[in-house]
């Protein structure tokens, strides 16, 4: 082994590359560049980093993130629930996945149960990206989540101290760590980032994609309070503020979704570290401070730790957040390590933690009973009883593993049961839920005109051919200190949050007389499909977009 680590921030177009080791306890970056996606290997072979231990961040829709709340239970019991966990969501999403897991540190503080963050990749990503790297003679060591990598940046270089969110905008997608005094709180990605702010002034002055992105890396800067920008620059620094608000929804949604997964509403946030090729843009920073009301900072994580000639451009290692948290949590000890694993790599760690030290044992055990048997004959016989010992305890096993699948039976005649109680119970149940739901949970500024139950197939909650219990809340709003949007969005998470309720589609609009109007429609299933690529979180971004439709 070299001794060096590689940091890859994976994008759709490009990739960020860090290349660093351990050197007298301190982390150094030897190397960092952007490269084509699929120049990953060529550009590593030629900053001369073969054998090298590589890890590749996820993000987007090739992963998914889930927390979990589990009991304290030893760590090979959590084993066991995760895999329970992993292939329900293999088995709801029709994917070969890969996973890891880990306790989230930071949320011990509001829970005596613990919670735990589970990251799941399908397969068919690792494969391709695995070999594309192996053509070019590079061992990947790991998959790795983005938002975790963000975390193991934070800490190795800011400490992380208080509650810190650290957000990393790329061009497509957005990764979210949330840091408690130099603990993982919560951890979590977005579709959109930077782009969000190409698509305003496409959208604005009606031009195309490219047309957009060069505009605003020309000219592109969103203003401070009091300053009037003139001409051009003005008009694309007010289409500009469309992407703010979105930007500024995707990470309030995210201490939102915190608060209430973890049942910690006084959960604050101190600042706020904003790094990524997104995030580049002029002024964003001091935007984002006014409206998040918190002090919003760039994060570059590679400041003071570059050495030799990397080639990371001044004003630029923002970018390489990413890239270098992995880089850090590969050389780092005690880092948060979050390491998802193709099958041939996974068989080989087995066969070097667990197989091969079983076979180098059975070798020595043979070779003892053997120079036992040669040399006297009650060495030979002790030999016997052990082997007799040995056949029971496998026969022993054998009664287990019998014994598990017929509790495996009974489960699932258990659960057919509770799918027919659910077929009869169900409607009128979910309406009498719903409502005593809305009596704890309803804004002010909304109320409801009718309830009503059907059963139905709904092509929103995924249920392909199978109908499902539907509880459908009508009602209108009357704006005093918010919007009303957010209001139903506010909603619409409260009631996500709740065991009773399976899932949760809202809809709102203004009518024909400009009233607010609103529409939710709850899946209120003991059974409840899971979620597909996207994460059903990720409300604040696509509520708002379906309430302008």
């Amino acid at each position: 082994m070299s001794g060096r680590v590689v940091g890859v921030d994976m994008g759709g177009e490009t990739a960020r590359v860090i290349v660093g080791r351990l050197r007298k306890g301190a982390f150094e970056i030897e190397d960092g560049a952007v490269v084509g996606a699929e120049d990953v290997g060529v550009a590593l072979a030629g900053m001369g980093a073969k054998g090298a231990a590589l890890y590749v961040g996820v993000t987007g829709k090739d992963m998914i993130l889930r927390t979990t709340q589990v009991p304290p239970v030893p760590e090979w019991q959590l084993a066991e629930l995760m895999q329970f966990e992993i292939d329900d969501v293999e088995e709801q999403s029709g994917d070969s996945l890969s996973a890891d897991w880990g306790l989230l540190g930071g949320a011990a503080a509001f829970s005596d149960d613990d919670m735990a963050l589970l990251a799941l990749v399908r397969n068919s990503l690792i494969d391709e990206r695995t070999d594309d790297l192996a053509a070019d003679g590079f061992k990947v060591k790991a998959f790795t989540p983005n938002a975790v990598a963000l975390h193991n940046a934070c800490v190795a270089t800011d400490g992380g101290e208080g509650t810190v969110m650290v957000a990393f905008l790329g061009g497509r997608n957005t990764d979210i760590a949330l840091v408690r005094d130099g603990e993982l709180l919560f951890a979590r990605n977005l579709s959109g980032g930077g782009d969000l702010f190409t698509d305003a002034i496409a959208s604005s002055f009606k031009v195309d994609t490219a047309k957009a992105e060069a505009v605003k890396k020309k000219i592109g800067v969103l203003a401070r309070p009091g300053e009037a920008l003139a001409g051009q620059q003005g008009a694309v620094a007010r289409a500009l503020e469309g992407g703010l608000r979105q930007v500024t929804g995707m990470l309030q949604s995210s201490l939102l979704l915190c608060r209430t997964q973890l049942k910690a509403r006084d959960i604050a946030l101190d600042r706020v570290l904003l790094c990524g090729p997104g995030a580049s843009l002029p002024g964003l920073d001091e935007a984002l401070t006014r409206t998040l009301d918190v002090p919003v900072e760039r994060f570059d994580p590679c400041a003071g730790y570059v050495v030799g000639d990397a080639e990371i451009l001044e004003q630029r290692g923002p970018d390489f957040a990413v890239a270098a948290g992995l880089a850090m949590m590969g050389a780092l000890p005690g880092a948060e390590r979050f390491e998802i694993l193709s099958d041939a790599a996974r068989r080989g760690r087995r066969l070097r933690e667990k197989t091969l030290w079983l076979v180098l044992a059975g070798v020595l055990v043979v070779a003892y009973l053997g120079l036992y048997a040669w040399s006297a004959r009650e060495g030979y016989n002790v030999a016997r009883a052990d082997l007799v010992k040995l056949r029971r305890e496998v026969e022993s096993r054998q009664a287990d593993v019998r014994g598990y699948e017929r509790a495996t039976v009974e489960v699932a005649a258990l659960a057919s049961k509770l799918d027919r109680i659910e077929q009869a119970t169900a409607p009128g149940s979910g309406v009498v839920t719903v409502l005593s739901l809305l009596g704890e949970l309803l804004p002010e500024e909304l109320w409801v005109t009718s309830a009503r139950t059907v059963r139905e197939i709904d092509a929103d909650f995924g249920h392909g051919t199978e109908r499902r219990p539907l509880v459908i809340i009508e009602g209108r709003g009357k704006e005093l200190s918010r919007n009303l949007a957010d209001a139903v969005t506010e909603l619409t998470m409260a009631l996500r949050a709740r065991p009773a309720v399976a899932a949760v589609v809202p809809k709102f609009t203004t009518d024909s007389r400009g009233d607010f109007v609103f529409e939710l429609r709850l899946d209120m299933s003991l059974f409840p499909d899971e979620p597909g690529d996207d994460d059903e979180d990720d409300v604040g971004a696509d509520d708002a977009a379906e309430g302008e439709a």
